[in-house]
């Protein structure tokens, strides 16, 4: 079965889904860029580099994709630990 819940992380204005899930949780730094993207049923601003615990519940998500943006974390380790 397809992930209905998936949290993009480091998004921006746009998701890279040909079909978008059900339900699109973006995580990233800009409240601009997040608003722009019109895949996105959810917004969540938030540093990963600062922070890098997901703001979000256990098991609250299906999946969790992370598109082109993997080299910027400063510790990629606990953010794909969470």
């Amino acid at each position: 079965a397809e992930p209905r819940r998936v949290l993009d992380l480091m998004s921006s204005w746009i998701s890279h889904f040909r079909v978008p899930p059900a339900e699109l949780v973006v995580l990233g730094m800009n409240a601009a860029e997040l608003a722009e993207n019109e895949a996105a049923t959810e917004r969540v601003v938030h540093d990963l580099n600062a922070d890098p615990r997901l703001p979000l519940p256990d098991d609250d998500v299906d999946a969790v994709v992370c598109c082109v943006s993997i080299d910027y974390l400063v510790k990629p380790i606990e953010v794909l630990a969470e």
